[in-house]
């Protein structure tokens, strides 16, 4: 097994979230909001996301409602990092040619804030462990990988707080999203950066208050889908020039 290799093995451990005993079973998003709602301290709550190895596949306008509930900046943050990490490990194996195994829980769990509901038991979405060529496995559903603009006009985050109070409707504006290269937030320290962990150059606690400037909610998701092909498609290309597949 190569360095490579190897560094993307110990990666694997913490989403894997096994103990000792056994596997843990991931953390009901509700369960957040409700430790929220009862005054924990950030750290506390980061810390107990952590110890259970959950990731969330959040959309950008569960961002604004999760705070609208009670949820902290700091853990807002967290877990959009934790997304981008996981979607980063995913990637990774697609390019190299492993993979989690056939655990749901491996994976970033689908949420419904509507009903508070979390995890492929609970909301309809895609089971991880289905091999599509074109994209990670475990991928939401509604990130629209690979990218259908690979160019596309610079978009930066600014640009559609303006958009958001212009005379475009909300379809226009949506559109616009799903077709720019979003500046600033994609690709943070180069594809050649040597990096532990890619930054989340595009925050939870950023997505929650774009909502708070006026961003509707279908453009909130357009962005945060859109974000995550660009990124998914950077690090591929960051994957492949580094090792050219892996070294047996």
């Amino acid at each position: 097994m190569n360095l490579l290799r190897l560094a993307a093995a110990l990666l694997l451990l913490p989403a894997l979230g096994f103990a000792a005993s056994g596997p843990r079973h991931p953390l009901p998003i509700a369960e957040v909001v409700s430790q929220s709602r009862s005054g924990a301290p950030p750290e506390q709550m980061i810390q107990r996301i952590q110890d259970s190895a959950t990731t969330y596949a959040l959309r950008g306008s569960d961002f604004a409602k999760l705070k609208a509930a009670g949820v902290p900046d700091p853990v807002l943050d967290y877990l959009q990092q934790s997304f981008v990490d996981h979607i980063d490990l995913l990637t990774r194996y697609w390019v190299l040619g492993g993979n989690l195994g056939g655990c749901d829980f491996c994976y970033p769990q689908p949420v419904d804030l509507e009903t508070m509901q979390s995890g492929y038991a609970h909301v309809s979405a895609t089971p991880p462990t289905r091999y599509i060529l074109s994209r990670p496995p475990g991928t939401p559903d509604w990130v629209p990988y690979p990218p259908s603009h690979v160019g596309g006009t610079p978009l930066s985050v600014d640009e559609i707080v303006v958009m958001a109070h212009s005379a475009m409707t909300q379809d226009e504006l949506v559109e616009r999203v799903r077709g720019a290269r979003l500046a600033h937030v994609v690709g943070v320290g180069g594809t050649g950066a040597v990096r532990t962990h890619p930054v989340a150059g595009l925050g939870g606690a950023e997505l929650a208050g774009l909502e708070q400037r006026g961003v509707p909610a279908s453009a909130l998701d357009a962005l945060q889908g859109q974000f995550l092909a660009q990124f998914i498609e950077t690090e591929r290309l960051r994957y492949q020039s580094r090792g050219k597949g892996p070294k047996r």
